[in-house]
């Protein structure tokens, strides 16, 4: 497994607040917290932060309550999807259950108000090719990370002006590259990793 279970956590649970803390279609910065205080924060996203074993049910729950609202609420149904994989990848440790998740929810992204230089963009195929990662699957991992770091790229261009938001988007992108030169090391394929990481 090329990510540690408590470092995934971390990473990904870091990154699924970006989906919470950022008005769909426009970009914003993961905030843990920013949009709930943490007594008020949904109990899936609370019990992520926490690693607590009880998220995946709430999660579960959670996004069995956003598949009843109606087809159009597209936002909702890709954040608790997106969630919901998380714990399924991070904390029961169910990288395949989690891949089909994460498909469900970018397959909702084309007709959502996410767009492809955002940062929610970004995150969910950052989310799937850690699922890949897990399950050996090195093509389609090297895809979904090659896509976030593309969105992440036109993020920082559509940042324009903004310097403290372009900044955190370029360490993000920096993650996705390490990430990324990370697989291939454990692959014996160290000059392409070196040549990521070499990338600015």
């Amino acid at each position: 497994m090329l990510l540690s279970r408590g470092r995934a956590v971390l990473c990904l649970t870091v990154l699924l607040l970006s989906l919470r803390t950022s008005v769909p279609g426009q970009m914003a910065p993961p905030s843990p917290g920013a949009d709930h205080p943490p007594e008020t924060q949904p109990a899936c996203t609370s019990l992520l932060q926490a690693q607590d074993k009880r998220a995946v049910a709430a999660c579960k729950t959670q996004l069995d309550e956003a598949e009843k609202a109606p087809p159009t609420e597209h936002m909702a149904r890709i954040i608790a999807a997106d969630e919901y994989g998380v714990a399924l990848l991070a904390i029961a440790h169910q990288p395949r259950q989690a891949l089909e998740v994460f498909d469900r929810a970018i397959a909702l992204l084309p007709s959502s108000t996410v767009k492809p230089d955002s940062l929610q963009w970004a995150v969910a195929f950052w989310h799937r090719a850690t699922a890949y990662q897990q399950l050996l699957q090195w093509d389609h991992a090297a895809s979904d990370l090659n896509t976030a770091e593309g969105t992440l790229t036109k993020a920082i261009a559509a940042a324009t002006g903004n310097e403290t938001m372009a900044e955190h988007f370029t360490q993000l992108r920096q993650r996705v590259r390490t990430q990324h030169a990370d697989m291939l090391e454990r692959l014996g394929r160290r000059s392409e990793a070196q040549k990521i990481l070499a990338t600015q």
